[in-house]
């Protein structure tokens, strides 16, 4: 029986590995510096939206402006051009102009305002920038971390395989099958001892007639638990 407490013994072995594996603290410390750098780029992305939203705004604006000058030089060299004569001309012209400089100073005035307002952004961004640079940099450290953290656990798993083959070579095949087809049902004690009056996978006591019939059996013998259900090794 010592080949299958091995089988065993390697099995419960690798859940525990596994379980290790999952739950290594680099993987959760990754996931922090992931996160991090996720939040990051959402960031950048909110406003690189907001900055394009001003930027369009502004090129909307210049271009009013753009346009409002080509009409006061056009009405400039038109009064001054000496193509007018009619006094009230001049003076439609002159309010037309007046309008229009209002008009071009407002349109001025917003796009300083729009100005201000990527200012702060702009210097965000390069905040971001620096921090996305760390950011990646602690991502890739997590990441070697990590994976030499699972380098270990994987050559240790490999050595358990290597036992566990070793020691299923040594058990009868109907053995193995037994204890593989009860292996879900009952994890690490699939295979449990016997006290001599007890199967020590029980929470109760054997009854005296089935610990009779178990300890009856030949030396070696795989039985099964009337009780519990699980293989007891005589």
């Amino acid at each position: 029986m010592e080949g299958l407490f091995a089988v065993q013994a390697e099995d419960v072995l690798k859940g525990q590995l596994d379980h290790r594996r999952a739950n290594l603290a680099e993987r959760s410390a990754l996931a922090a510096a992931e996160a991090v750098r996720t939040a990051i780029e959402a960031e950048v992305e909110g406003l690189d939206l907001e900055r394009l939203d001003h930027a369009r705004r502004q090129n909307r604006y210049e271009g009013d402006v753009a346009a409002v000058e080509a009409r006061l030089a056009e009405l400039d060299e038109k009064l001054y051009g000496g193509g007018i004569t009619s006094p009230k001309e001049a003076t439609s012209l002159q309010d037309e102009m007046g309008h229009l400089r209002r008009r071009q100073d407002d349109l001025e005035g917003q796009v300083l305002e729009i100005m201000e307002l990527v200012e702060p952004i702009d210097a965000r961004l390069a905040e971001l920038a620096t921090s996305a640079d760390e950011q990646d940099r602690a991502v890739d450290a997590a990441r070697g971390a990590l994976a030499e953290a699972e380098a270990e656990i994987i050559g240790e798993m490999a050595e358990s395989e290597g036992r566990r083959t070793e020691a299923v070579a040594g058990v009868p095949a109907d053995d193995l099958a037994r204890y593989e087809r009860n292996l879900p049902a009952f994890g690490p004690s699939t295979v449990v001892g016997f006290s001599g009056s007890d199967c020590t996978g029980c929470p109760s006591s054997m009854p005296a007639v089935e610990a009779d019939r178990v300890r009856r059996l030949p030396e070696g013998t795989l039985a099964d638990c009337s009780e519990c259900g699980r293989l007891v090794a005589r």
